[in-house]
């Protein structure tokens, strides 16, 4: 008598488990990104474009579907070079995009040694210059730029996963 007691429970319990339990929606994909800062004629980045880098990087972060990697992890490089002239900022900002075997296989490129040639371009997406005399605005400018231009597109282009 008592364990069928015990038994007819369980069966009701796991029920109501079962619909009560919220299935986790996914997130969608984060748009993976490098940010690529250098001051004009020189390999490395002095201090206003470091400065640049900082400001830009932060506009970036903020945004809840982008995430700043390291370069083997990323299809999408921002590459800005700073202008050097005193009294004024300047900065030319490209946009960057590596082709990955499946956008080659859909084109028909199946042969390895002509798709690794391939991955290794990189594909221009954009371009702009921005010049001004505040170094803070000029990178707000240039986020608010590649947010509404470049990756409102790739936006549009990725499928929302539920």
């Amino acid at each position: 008598m008592s364990y069928t007691r015990a038994v007819k429970p369980i069966p009701i319990v796991v029920a109501l488990l079962m619909a009560t339990a919220s299935p986790k929606a996914q997130t969608p994909e984060k748009i993976r990104v490098v940010v690529e800062v250098r001051s004009e004629g020189q390999a490395s980045r002095d201090d206003v474009a470091a400065r640049l880098l900082t400001a830009v990087r932060g506009g970036l972060q903020a945004m809840s579907d982008l995430e700043i990697v390291p370069r083997d992890l990323a299809r999408r490089i921002i590459w800005i070079v700073v202008g050097r002239t005193p009294g004024s900022y300047a900065a030319s900002v490209m946009v960057t995009e590596r082709y990955d075997r499946e956008t080659l296989m859909v084109l028909g490129i199946e042969d390895d040694d002509m798709a690794g040639r391939m991955m290794a371009l990189q594909i221009v997406n954009d371009h702009q210059i921005f010049t001004g005399r505040d170094l803070a605005a000029l990178a707000r400018r240039i986020v608010t730029s590649v947010d509404e231009g470049v990756l409102a597109k790739l936006r549009a282009l990725t499928p929302k996963k539920k």
